[in-house]
């Protein structure tokens, strides 16, 4: 799902200045086949911002059609054939041809054939589905052993799926770092910087300053810089930002009145399947470790007008640590603004002077931190 969901935010491009070039003056050609199609409109199309910029197109012929335009530097274009749900992504650079096999059920699927930028951009597609079809097939055996299987064969699932995530990250850093000067570098950069697997945004914040200047330039890399600027601020090694918000009592309560030897703040609501379904681990985390120290404030992401739903969650769950909600939902100033969260269950794991030790640990890798960090206070 993350092949392209991420970089579709990859519209934002340098569009290329004055009128469209004669055909005889085109540099780059797309010849595309589609089995049982004839007819259809076929369009290549940039961005400018949001808005689609078509630059050329043609009528298929009996499954065949052929597109040329003329480039003056590698950009990011958009393959579009009447009929078939979404577009196709293709790098178009001066001389680099491309061949296109349609799928006309799954055009992400289709087959490209090129060289130059757009391999380089496709194989790294290709890599990232790998890493994808290993979680998929992991998260079928997450549900079976829900179903059947012990919270050791389930915490065993999870653990090796987010280990899959650390691979691609370290993959997508390295392929960032040998395409720093061009604009499939770029590209990656963006997409990971919005991945909701947590990359290292001070890892990233430094890739950044290896770009070369035309791709530091890129909208949408300046864009995502930003994205990495304000995560670095709550990223590993910074110091969490102190907040306030009411308890379920109607009490007004602080990160800093909440804080433990070691403190978990954990953004949830009563609605989060996912996050509900982690309580009874945070549960057993919480009962071994309290006393040597260990403290949890729970921020909610509630909405307007259901503290009852909230209330009753927290009943529900017996989670008898620290709870606090302005109930604005995603608006939530403490999530939204102070610690940038786009998607719960999200928890940050602080030391006793309020630095952000660890983020978005699970299970045997949550209890494994908060069992180091205890340990470093004695």
């Amino acid at each position: 799902m993350k092949k392209l969901i991420l970089l579709s935010l990859s519209m934002i491009l340098l569009a290329s200045c004055g009128q469209k070039s004669a055909k005889k003056d085109t540099n780059v050609q797309i010849t595309g086949t589609v089995m049982g199609m004839d007819k259809a409109q076929v369009k290549l199309i940039t961005y400018e911002g949001m808005t689609a910029k078509p630059i050329d197109s043609t009528t298929m012929k009996e499954g065949h059609f052929t597109l040329a335009e003329k480039v003056e530097k590698p950009q990011l274009a958009f393959l579009h054939v009447d009929g078939i749900p979404s577009d196709l992504p293709l790098i178009l650079e001066p001389g680099g041809d491309i061949k296109v096999d349609l799928d006309k059920e799954h055009i992400r699927r289709s087959a490209v054939l090129s060289q130059g930028l757009n391999k380089k951009f496709y194989d790294y597609l290709d890599e990232l589905k790998l890493y994808r079809d290993k979680q998929e097939k992991l998260a079928k055996l997450y549900q079976a052993a829900q179903q059947k299987g012990t919270k050791e064969e389930q915490t065993n699932i999870i653990n090796r799926y987010y280990n899959i995530d650390d691979e691609k990250h370290a993959y997508e850093y390295k392929f960032i770092e040998e395409n720093k000067d061009n604009i499939v570098g770029g590209l990656v950069f963006e997409a990971i910087s919005y991945d909701r697997a947590e990359p290292n945004y001070n890892k990233l914040a430094k890739l950044y300053e290896g770009f070369s200047e035309e791709v530091k330039k890129m909208p949408n890399v300046q864009n995502a810089y930003q994205n990495v600027k304000a995560k670095t601020a709550v990223s590993v090694g910074s110091k969490a930002p102190d907040f306030s918000a009411p308890t379920p009592d109607g009490q007004t309560l602080s990160l800093k009145d909440a804080m433990g030897k070691v403190t978990i703040i954990d953004f949830w609501a009563s609605w989060c399947r996912p996050c509900r379904a982690e309580n009874p681990y945070v549960k057993e985390i919480y009962k071994k470790y309290h006393d040597q120290g260990l403290n949890i404030i729970g921020v909610s992401l509630d909405k307007p007008g259901h503290k009852e739903d909230w209330v009753k969650a927290i009943k529900d769950d017996g989670l008898t640590w620290y709870q606090v909600s302005n109930l604005k939902y995603w608006q939530d100033p403490i999530a939204r603004q102070l610690y940038h969260v786009e998607s719960i269950p999200a928890t940050f794991i602080l030391d006793k002077n309020g630095v952000i030790r660890a983020k978005n640990l699970r299970r045997d890798r949550l209890e494994a931190k908060i069992k180091e960090l205890l340990e470093e206070e004695k």
